[in-house]
């Protein structure tokens, strides 16, 4: 019998097989485990009731709970007022400055409408924004483009430009398709359209680009703007270059009309002197000089080209293998950490730990948001955030995202509605779900109108989505080696019309030059999904795919269909109804997609096979044959494993 160190070996050392035609998985699996195998099971995993072996969940979103946060400041004592149509952006900013720089506390709005027609950044710990309930309260962001279409976002005439003051251009969207910024007539930073640019309307620099090729003194920027019909825009400010400036401004973050934004990543990046394996909780780095107990932690193995082929990622750019942990010890060149890894870490690829200062316990309540204008800007965004919260949001036309959340770790979205978005092409939009987050939970949501969710993407793990109905949008594994998430008892009312592409659950493949493949073992447990195409579509590369107790009911396709050494999936007690009289209920479409178990399995019509392709199933036991017709959805004995881990405790 192999041990964990034998396979982390061969894991490595695979050597990447040509084509979908190989005839084996392209590396040896890890993370198909029986219960009786105790000496592979890690802090990483739990045996579940069915006697699955699972990830562990049980540190998942805001760790201890969402604190009921006491009100310390009401926006009306900063300026703020409701119902007068004025903007109550910078009330709302120096409130909740205020409140952060003694400490946290909610910034409290009233009942009425509130407008903000400039973004608002908060970078504070323990600032929670509330208002009486999205019946109550509403946010209207209104922040637009002059009539020129074409202006420096931040700037004011005569400013003093250093080399850190940041120079950002916003010009009309619809149509744009270059935007060159220009000191003097000299350009300093240009941008063009490419294959992921979506609804970008803003590109910028930093006074660095200008200092050293220009006098100090008075200078013209200018804005120019071209688009696809030939139309030109231009916009012009003066400015008043200074070498010596230091800029200490806080300016808004455009991206978000509220943004709650930590420091980042801090420090240099310190290599793994041990390779950190799938459960480990020790961590051999380097040095550990300038770590310390509670200090926050991002790990990281780089996209090496050696990776790369092994998994035959296309993809040229994206976030893979990361996580981020907390630090509970420290001794000599180990670490402990507060969880253990739910992938491998080599030191063959460049591991590193790199520390990161979070904002934390933040959150937005109990409000109603709505963007007026067609830019892309999200709603709620949680940048570098830890144990931060969104309850009680309801969100009517988001710009990108409606509450999102991007290198974030133990964050929750609850309890909220999300209504439609306003641009739906691709570039990334309109999506439900966590990006690059780790143990993030997503609960009693429910959306319309979105583009895709409930979805994972660039290196997201450990993350849940649960309780949750998703109206015109498909469910997707959309980027970047995502793994170990959940999406249990949700409904998926997958739909094209709104930026879908149709299949109930998709994952993006390996060929992808824009998202690259996905990771091992992700699971859905006891949703129910339809869809106008397959049910479930699997690119490759992923192992051991749980999918159980769920009932997918499909208008045309299979009920599952994979490829490219997809394989190790269990898929267990699903009802699938197929109206498609071609389509089995799973399509194994190469052969390298082996070990996979289909037990005790629903067909209702299709073409009564269980099995077509081109690969072997592990296993095919238990599954029973219908004539097409309404069924019955599953009822799995345990209806959520979520809960179930919860009750039971960290492993």
């Amino acid at each position: 019998m192999k041990t964990p160190t034998m396979i982390l070996l061969l894991c490595l050392t695979a050597p990447a097989l040509a084509g979908d035609e190989a005839n084996e998985p392209p590396w040896t699996g890890q993370y198909k485990i029986k219960p009786s195998e105790t000496e592979r099971l890690t802090a990483a995993d739990i045996v579940g009731p069915d006697g699955i072996v699972y990830p562990n969940w049980t540190r998942c979103g805001v760790q201890g709970g969402i604190p009921q946060v006491t009100v310390a400041a009401k926006i009306e004592d900063f300026g703020g007022r409701a119902d007068d149509g004025q903007d109550d952006s910078a009330a709302l900013d120096r409130a909740c400055g205020a409140v952060g720089q003694k400490g946290g506390g909610a910034v409290l709005l009233g009942e009425g409408t509130y407008h903000l027609d400039w973004p608002v950044t908060v970078r504070h710990d323990g600032v929670v924004i509330r208002g009486q309930g999205p019946q109550k309260t509403r946010l209207i962001f209104r922040y637009a483009l002059p009539p020129g279409g074409v202006t420096f976002f931040g700037l004011e005439p005569n400013e003093r430009i250093g080399k850190a003051t940041p120079i950002t251009l916003h010009c009309r969207p619809a149509g744009l398709e270059t935007m060159e910024i220009l000191a003097d007539n000299q350009t300093i930073h240009q941008w063009a359209r490419s294959q992921h640019s979506g609804n970008t309307f803003a590109t910028g620099t930093t006074g660095r680009t200008i200092v050293g090729r220009l006098p100090d003194g008075r200078h013209t920027l200018r804005g120019i703007a071209r688009y696809k019909n030939g139309t030109t825009l231009q916009a012009e400010i003066p400015v008043v270059l200074d070498s010596e400036h230091i800029d200490t401004r806080e300016t808004a973050d455009w991206t978000a009309a509220i943004r709650f934004a930590g420091k980042g990543l801090v420090g240099r990046p310190v290599k793994l002197a041990r390779d950190g394996r799938r459960g480990d909780r020790t961590l051999v780095l380097e040095t550990t000089a300038d770590l310390a107990p509670g200090d926050c932690l991002h790990i990281a193995a780089p996209a090496t080209d050696r990776w790369k082929k092994l998994v035959r990622d296309a993809c040229t750019w994206g976030r893979y293998r990361e996580y981020e942990l907390r630090i509970d010890k420290v001794e000599g060149q180990t670490i402990t950490a507060s969880q253990p890894l739910r992938i491998d870490f080599p030191t063959i690829d460049g591991a590193f730990v790199r520390k990161v200062t979070p904002i934390r316990r933040c959150g937005v309540e109990d409000l109603y948001i709505e963007q007026t204008e067609d830019l892309w800007i999200s709603s709620v965004l949680f940048s570098h955030a830890w144990n931060c919260w969104a309850r009680g949001v309801t969100v009517k036309k988001c710009g990108r995202f409606p509450v999102y959340g991007s290198q974030a770790k133990w964050c929750e979205i609850r309890d909220c509605v999300f209504d439609d978005a306003w641009f739906k092409g691709g570039g990334g939009t309109a999506y439900a779900g966590w990006d690059s987050c780790w143990d993030c939970l997503m609960e009693h949501v429910e959306t319309f109108k979105l583009r895709h969710g409930p979805l994972f993407q660039w290196a997201a793990s450990g993350n849940v989505i649960r309780q949750s109905a998703f109206h015109q949008s498909d469910a997707q594994w959309h980027a970047g080696w995502t793994h170990e998430n959940l999406i249990e008892q949700c409904v998926i009312e997958s739909a094209i019309g709104n930026g879908g592409y149709g299949y109930g659950m998709w994952a993006s493949p390996p060929e992808d030059t824009a998202h690259g493949p996905n990771g091992p073992r992700n699971v859905v447990y006891n949703c129910d999904i339809r869809s106008p195409k397959t049910g479930l579509w699997m690119g490759g590369m992923n192992e051991n795919w749980l999918i159980l107790y769920n009932r997918f009911q499909a208008e045309q396709g299979n009920g599952v269909y994979a490829k490219t050494g997809s394989f190790d999936h269990i898929i267990r007690g699903n009802v699938f109804v197929l109206k498609d009289p071609k389509a089995a209920l799973i399509q194994l479409a190469s052969p390298d997609c082996s070990g996979v178990e289909i037990l005790a399995n629903q067909l209702y019509g299709g073409n009564g096979k269980i099995l077509s392709g081109k690969a072997a199933a592990g296993t095919v036991e238990g599954n029973q044959i219908h004539p097409l017709g309404d069924a019955p959805r599953p009822k799995p004995t345990v209806a959520s494993i979520y809960e179930w881990q919860q009750e039971r405790g960290e492993r």
